[in-house]
């Protein structure tokens, strides 16, 4: 089964059996891709104290990320 085999039954919403034969490709298509994963790259801070800090010593913008629960699931 292709990738865009697996996408239209998906877009469908038609059903699929997982198979030992077709793990693998189910696999590969649930899994992120590198270009969904960036994110992961960046620097992040646990707390805006901290973020603060090493943006005046390197003189860099802060990005703040509001919402609702901790970022780091620590609630």
């Amino acid at each position: 089964m292709s990738a865009l085999a697996i996408a239209a039954v998906v877009a469908l919403g038609a059903g699929v059996d997982l198979t030992e034969q077709n793990f693998d490709q189910w696999k590969r298509y649930l899994e992120p891709k590198p270009a969904e994963c960036v994110f992961e790259g960046i620097a992040w801070r646990p707390t805006f104290y901290d973020a603060v800090v090493e943006a005046q010593e390197k003189d860099k913008p802060i990005l703040l990320w509001a919402m609702n629960g901790h970022p780091l699931g620590c609630t």
